[in-house]
């Protein structure tokens, strides 16, 4: 048992994060979107909230090799998943977001790959397209959607084709900023109808930005 006087020392995925956010801080790039989400120019305080949904969860995930992150946006999850050593394509159809998302990591000698078709060999890797649209079969084991969004998960079409692309066992990990309780309302209210082959469990992130992760499994 290791001594609790003794600091636990980080993996290689915890160093990489850490010393990514720390270049994040003083990034020089002035990132421009439509929406009003604001949050997501910050680099910094985006990939720490990520960060934080990710030492949450982990531990409730079935050792994930590969991954869709799914509203890539300018890449964060993408490049934090990949960075935790699991083979991630992101899936954005805002072609704008993709070029700053490309712009931001070159900056910090990340090379985020533009790819057309998944292909988890070029992760960390940027997919340009309506993610609704993808025709491929149980090809991975975990989908992201991080800071989820409203558009995206209000489509019936969107978790149908989750269910779709996942494998058996294959696991999504849906965050937000809504609180527990209004997450919990909108589920009993019908206006999220999840998967009737799929468990799933709220689970709360305290102190951070994204509140809350609806955890589902597919049986």
């Amino acid at each position: 048992m290791q001594n609790p006087n003794i600091p636990r020392q980080k993996t290689e995925a915890e160093l990489k994060i850490d010393s990514l956010l720390e270049k994040l801080k003083t990034v020089d790039i002035d990132l421009e979107q439509e929406t009003a989400d604001q949050e997501q120019l910050n680099p910094y305080e985006r990939m720490l909230s990520i960060r934080n949904v990710w030492e949450t969860i982990k531990d409730k995930l079935h050792n994930p090799e590969t991954a869709l992150d799914v509203g890539s946006g300018f890449g964060y999850g993408t490049v934090m998943l990949d960075a935790q050593g699991i083979k991630t394509v992101g899936i954005e159809n805002v072609p704008a977001k993709n070029e700053q998302a490309l712009e931001l990591f070159n900056q910090l000698d990340i090379t985020l790959k533009e790819i057309d078709k998944i292909d988890f060999e070029n992760s960390p890797a940027i997919l340009e397209t309506d993610f609704n649209k993808l025709s491929d079969q149980e090809v991975t084991d975990l989908i992201t959607m991080f800071y989820l969004s409203g558009e995206l998960i209000s489509n019936p079409e969107t978790l149908k084709t989750c269910e779709k692309l996942l494998k058996t066992n294959g696991q999504m990990i849906l965050s937000t900023e809504a609180d527990r309780a209004h997450v919990e309302e909108i589920l009993a209210s019908g206006n999220l109808k999840l998967p009737t082959n799929f468990s799933w469990e709220i689970i709360d992130v305290p102190n951070n930005f994204e509140k809350t992760i609806i955890l589902l499994t597919k049986n």
